[in-house]
């Protein structure tokens, strides 16, 4: 079993009892929460953004190539620390690093106040996209050991897709919709297809744990 998914309604009281990992859960790669947010939130979530972001990255970050070619090509990524974002989201990180932790088998860090979060915002008006890339750090004590993706678009788009590759192009169809998440391991590639109409927005978290465990 590579994927698994709940709906949201499917998940209730998960943080009332002692949660078990699954036999298979070990074999995961990815973890979808179907729409966990509605658009009210949604709009909460992005709002608060805006108005509170810590900074905006430099147009440079992201990932490259080797050979120095940048993947990254999004209108604004704006940084948000989760001390200051949590009452709107801790819901899906508290299920998020649960999962991690009793499901996938990862030692993790956090979540703490301190660690910052990414609203990635795609324009068609621009083509933005974000090529074949994986996630990971470049510190001596830690690696990323998942990504953690929701879905903040508040109005229409086209195009955009969220997609993975392991043997082949997978995708994830659950994650387009506005108010879904994924969670997948880090080291995959993957990637976001170029918009072709309105505005994407992505909030985005990564899940730190000690190297090598």
């Amino acid at each position: 079993m590579f994927d698994r998914t709940y709906v949201a309604g499917e998940i209730q009281m998960i943080d009332e009892v002692i949660p078990q990992p699954n036999q298979e859960s070990w074999n995961w790669r990815y973890y979808n929460w179907v729409s966990f947010y509605n658009k009210k939130r949604l709009q909460e979530i992005c709002e608060f953004v805006e108005n509170n972001y810590d900074g905006i990255e430099d147009p440079a970050g992201g990932a490259y190539k080797e050979g120095g070619e940048t993947v990254k090509r999004v209108s604004d990524v704006k940084l948000i620390s989760y001390g200051k974002i949590k009452h709107l989201i801790s819901h899906l990180i508290g299920y998020a690093y649960q999962t991690a932790e009793f499901d996938f088998g990862y030692k993790t860090f956090g979540p703490h106040d301190g660690v910052q979060l990414l609203l990635n915002t795609y324009r068609a008006d621009s083509n933005d996209e974000y090529k074949w890339h994986i996630d990971e750090s470049n510190q001596a004590t830690n690696d990323i050991k998942l990504t953690l993706l929701l879905n903040c678009s508040t109005e229409p788009y086209e195009g955009g897709d969220f997609q993975t590759f392991i043997s082949e192009e997978a995708e994830h169809p659950h994650y387009n919709q506005p108010g879904s998440a994924i969670m997948f391991k880090s080291p995959i590639l993957h990637r976001v297809k170029p918009v072709t109409s309105g505005i994407r927005k992505s909030l985005i978290m990564f899940i730190h744990g000690p190297k090598f465990q």
